[in-house]
């Protein structure tokens, strides 16, 4: 009972507070809101100072315990009791100290600041947890009222001790007191002041509102007339404003729905009249009458367009009137009077609408005899017949921008409905035409046609003899059964659904069809046909005309085939070819994409003709034939243009000039390597141990790209035939592009990729190792950095051979090849004592990665050479895991448990999600060079790399940076707390031996490792 009485006691206060007046909601609710903030932000406060005050005491205990252990360390060493005891004298009077003393490591109560403690021994569990724990400093207890914190004696690097500090939290819990008064004091005061200065604005903000509401009043008995005449731009003006907007568009509304009303009664009344009329003529007179009559326009009239281009006035609403009397309009827009709304409605076929007559630039030849009328607005339907525009009809009005939406579509509507009424007059025409072909018909029925007449129902009634000849049914066995007995089933129900509608519709239809005769043949006939109708229009009969076309359809594939395809290879010829190509340029032009048009010719034809015979020269051109299909795509196309001449074109390609080159040159590759391969020619000498022939043949090819309609076809033809001249001037059995300077840039890759193949036989690859170290400066491992000197180019730079190597997959070879050297040097290093610890880093790429036997590869490397996994650090880019992140996880766990580090290089230059990264088996992240070199004037990189160095620590992955080439750079990579660095400042990549040699100078130079490293840069 008490908790149902509280209840509707609460929603009793709701009430009074937010039921009443806007003052008084807006005072109660910007009071509420700043009561509920100042608690808010008073509680905050307050938490921040709890924070503050007891992080503070955590971190003046921790100072204590190892100032104590610092200064105790001596003592203990040399088991000094009375210096302890001095040394804890000086924290007797610490405020809020609980108890402070001195371990052994055995247990034993060194010193104490409770005498009573000295000599005993500890049995307590925590103790005895803290005698085994490492000796790092660490906080045994924290808590609302008191703080416990152990740190390790050390006399250098030996550990002899324990100091211990316990601290009451009585200081901090009496602050904490003090500041909840305050806060307390502070939200009453300001509690007070917010509610009594929102009564005093929600009084000001409500004045206006009240003037409204009299308005509101106002417009709420009927009057519309009224408005707000409130001002400024607060909410409230904003408000009256839109208020004001209101009342406008009320008005607007009451006189557009009024002309809406007038325009479709005129709508209403000109149907009666499109049903009842028969005559043309006077349809459309009457039509213009009427809504002239209804919506009070100026001028209404109907123009049909005549052969010469110009409109003809034949209905009008004032047929004396001066502007019609005058006017002249063309549907020619390189005209003045075609520019108008009836020339380019009928032009386009659209309604066209001028708002502002008077000031359109268009108008100009009729806004003299407009201004002289008070015409302000005109708007052009267009009439349709037949499907297409043979008129309109335009209206003008006096009011300017009287056209809105709704009237147009009325309009539209009406112009529709008259559309209709026009084709009605066609089709009665077309009806009595067809009755009396239908009577001519007749007199032909005895034709050489198959000829059949059914009911309304599709029965039939009558077949001519040329029906039973062609069918193989005689007059009894079909009159009386459908028509539907023929029918073959080859169509799909959606032929037949058109075909009746169009029979419906046009009340005629003839095109090609399946039929079957009596004897189940199926045989293709041309059919005609016709519905008969009765003076009501409704049919009565069809009419149907047939023959057997089966010979013409032979006919037809056979002059296609000699039309459109070569009759040796059964490949598309020249007429085809140039047919695909104007539809490639349009493509090609659509989608902003290369092809290309490639012309081939094969290399001393002519000689094998000579030598071997035609036949077998027939036969090489039929092989080279399917030898070029098997080498494109399904939508590129492969013709002959006689002789040994063939042309292949390639579309799709790439939108960049270049890449498409690439592609084209590409496949023109595999061309030319799969024609170059031997040939089985039938021997034309009776020999069973010989049957066939071996023939080698090649072929010179000529490319050219096109792009759109830039160039014609018989332009691009001639370019590739040009393009292939060159190649047979170039020795035969090359490739040739038409741009001189794409064939430069194709040649270089091209011998570039064929030196990047021989490079690993011909030992022109190497590694070099640049060094890694840690914050000392002492070498903790080096990464395996890939090298070309290729014997003619000399140094190949990585950037430029890699990506090659990406792109053409050499990738795999070159990666398990560095992978493999990088073991045998690491079982290299471990023979001597300055590299045997290091940690060699090698780079794996995606493709290598993607492979499925990958771990086994790595597996069977670590085995082969015998190298020691826990030295081997594999280095791989955020691309590589956004490939195939399940796969790629799954393969770094499996390699991972052979032993192998992981290490992220370029980290922060991709996009790496978190939950990934947290997935993977990685031992290090690598900070991207591009961040070192500017972090000493980029505050934004310097963030970056701060934030990767704090997410390293978060997720236990230590975190080396690359690129450190400055004293400056290391140093705030030291502050920010980066422990291992890789750069020009430490070392350069260099080949093994000199590696080795740098690690022995620094051996004999410690500490200062890096400064010997750089005098081998």
């Amino acid at each position: 009972m008490d908790i149902k009485t509280t209840a509707r006691d609460r929603g009793k206060m709701q009430r009074i507070l937010f039921s009443g007046s806007i003052r008084h909601q807006l005072a109660w609710s910007f009071g509420g809101v700043a009561l509920v903030m100042m608690i808010g932000l008073a509680g905050l406060l307050f938490e921040l100072q709890r924070n503050f005050l007891y992080s503070a005491a955590m971190q003046q205990s921790k100072s204590l315990t190892t100032s104590l252990a610092n200064s105790s360390s001596s003592w203990v060493l040399a088991n000094d009791i009375a210096g302890l005891k001095e040394v804890l004298q000086g924290f007797v009077d610490l405020p809020d100290l609980e108890r402070a003393y001195i371990l052994s490591l055995s247990g034993e109560v060194l010193s104490s600041s409770r005498p009573d403690e000295a000599g005993l021994f500890v049995t307590d569990a925590q103790n005895q947890k803290l005698l085994s724990a490492p000796p790092q400093t660490q906080v045994l207890l924290a808590n609302t009222r008191q703080i416990d914190v152990a740190a390790p004696v050390m006399a250098g690097l030996r550990h002899v001790g324990w100091a211990r500090i316990e601290m009451t939290m009585n200081g901090v819990n009496a602050n904490l007191r003090s500041v909840v008064t305050m806060g307390v004091n502070f939200i009453v005061f300001a509690a007070l002041t917010v509610l009594t200065a929102a009564i005093l604005l929600a009084r000001r903000l409500t004045r206006r509102l009240h003037h409204l509401m009299r308005v509101a009043a106002e417009v709420e008995k009927g009057s519309l007339n009224v408005r707000a005449h409130i001002s400024g731009n607060d909410e409230v003006g904003i408000l009256a404003h839109g208020f004001n907007q209101m009342l406008d568009a009320l008005c607007n509304s009451e006189r557009q729905r009024e002309r809406i009303n007038h325009l479709y009664a005129a709508w209403t009344q000109s149907a009666d009249i499109i049903v009842r009329e028969s005559d043309e003529v006077k349809l459309l007179n009457e039509v213009c009458r009427i809504i002239a009559d209804h919506v009070a326009f100026k001028l209404v009239w109907v123009g049909m367009l005549e052969p010469d281009g110009w409109v003809r006035t034949v209905a009008a609403s004032h047929p004396d009137s001066p502007l019609l009397l005058n006017i002249k309009v063309s549907v020619d827009e390189t005209l003045p009077e075609g520019r108008g709304p009836m020339g380019t409605a009928i032009r386009e076929g659209v309604p066209k609408i001028f708002n502002n007559f008077l000031n359109e630039p268009s108008t100009k030849p009729w806004q003299p005899m407009a201004a002289a009328e008070n015409i302000n607005a005109s708007a052009a339907f267009p009439l349709m017949r037949g499907g297409h525009c043979i008129g309109a009809i335009a209206v003008y009005s006096a009011e300017q921008d009287y056209f809105t939406p709704d009237l147009i579509d009325l309009m539209r509507g009406l112009t529709e409905d008259l559309s209709y009424a026009l084709d009605n007059f066609d089709r009665e025409k077309l009806r009595l035409k067809a009755e009396h072909e239908l009577r001519i018909a007749a007199a032909a029925f005895e034709s050489q046609e198959g000829i059949l007449v059914t009911d309304a129902d599709n029965n039939i009634l009558r077949v001519n003899k040329s029906f039973t000849q062609l069918t193989g049914y005689s007059a009894d066995e079909v009159i009386g059964k459908s028509a539907g007995i023929l029918k073959s089933g080859r169509q799909a129900p959606e032929f037949y659904a058109a075909m009746w509608e169009s029979i419906n519709r046009d009340k005629y239809w003839q095109g090609e069809i399946w039929n079957k005769r009596k004897n189940g043949n199926i045989y293709p006939e041309w059919l005609c046909i016709t519905a008969i109708t009765n003076p009501e229009g409704a049919v009565t009969n069809y009419v149907g005309t047939f023959t057997d076309i089966s010979q013409r359809k032979a006919d037809e594939e056979r002059i296609k085939d000699l039309a459109y395809y070569d009759s040796l290879t059964k490949l598309p010829n020249r007429t085809l070819l140039f047919d695909r190509l104007n539809l490639a340029l349009n493509a090609s032009n659509r989608n902003k994409t290369h092809g290309a048009l490639m012309f081939l010719d094969l290399d001393n034809f002519k000689t094998l003709n000579d030598t071997l015979g035609h036949d077998r020269g027939d036969q090489l051109l039929i092989e080279v034939g399917r030898r070029l299909q098997s080498c494109v795509r399904e939508v590129d196309t492969v013709a002959r243009l006689g002789g040994d001449e063939f042309v292949v074109m390639l579309e799709c390609l790439d939108e960049q000039e270049i890449e498409a080159a690439v592609q084209a040159h590409t496949v023109a590759e595999k061309i030319r390597s799969n024609l170059a391969e031997f040939y089985l020619l039938k021997s034309n000498i009776d020999n069973k141990l010989q049957p066939f022939v071996e023939h080698y043949s090649t072929g010179s090819i000529g490319f050219v790209l096109f792009l759109g309609h830039e160039t014609s076809s018989e332009e691009l033809l001639k370019r590739a035939d040009l393009a292939m001249y060159q190649a047979k001037q170039a020795g035969r059995n090359v490739i040739r592009a038409f741009i001189p300077e794409m064939q430069e840039a194709l040649n270089l890759r091209a011998s570039l990729e064929t030196d990047l193949r021989n490079a690993l036989d011909r030992g022109e690859l190497s590694l070099h190792y640049q060094v890694q170290v840690d914050a000392s400066g002492r070498p903790v491992g080096a990464e395996a950095l890939i090298r070309w000197n290729q014997a003619e180019r000399g140094m190949i730079s990585p950037a430029e051979f890699i990506p090659l190597a990406e792109e053409t997959g050499l990738i795999l070879s070159i990666g398990y090849w560095i992978l493999k050297q990088g073991c045998e040097t690491l079982v290299d290093w471990a023979k001597h004592p300055e590299t045997r610890e290091l940690k060699l880093a090698v780079n794996i790429s995606s493709r290598q990665l993607s492979q499925a036997d990958f771990v086994e590869r790595v597996c069977a490397m670590l085995a082969e050479t015998g190298a020691n996994p826990a030295l081997l650090k594999l280095e791989i880019t955020e691309s590589v895991i956004l490939d195939n992140v399940d796969d790629t996880i799954a393969k770094m766990h499996a390699v991972r448990d052979l032993g192998v580090n992981f290490s992220m290089d370029d980290f922060g230059t991709g996009y790496s999600s978190l939950s990934y990264l947290q997935k993977l088996p990685l031992e290090q992240l690598k900070i991207d060079q591009s961040f070192v070199r500017n972090m000493a004037f980029n505050n934004h990189d310097s963030a970056i790399i701060r934030t990767i160095l704090a997410l390293g620590k978060n997720l236990d992955i230590n975190v080396i940076a690359e690129g450190v080439e400055t004293t400056i750079q290391r140093e705030l990579l030291t502050r920010y707390g980066c422990q291992k660095f890789q750069g020009y400042l430490f070392g350069r990549p260099v080949p093994a031996d000199a590696f080795k040699q740098s690690l022995l100078v620094g051996q004999a130079k410690k500490p200062s490792m890096h400064n010997a490293l750089d005098g081998v840069q």
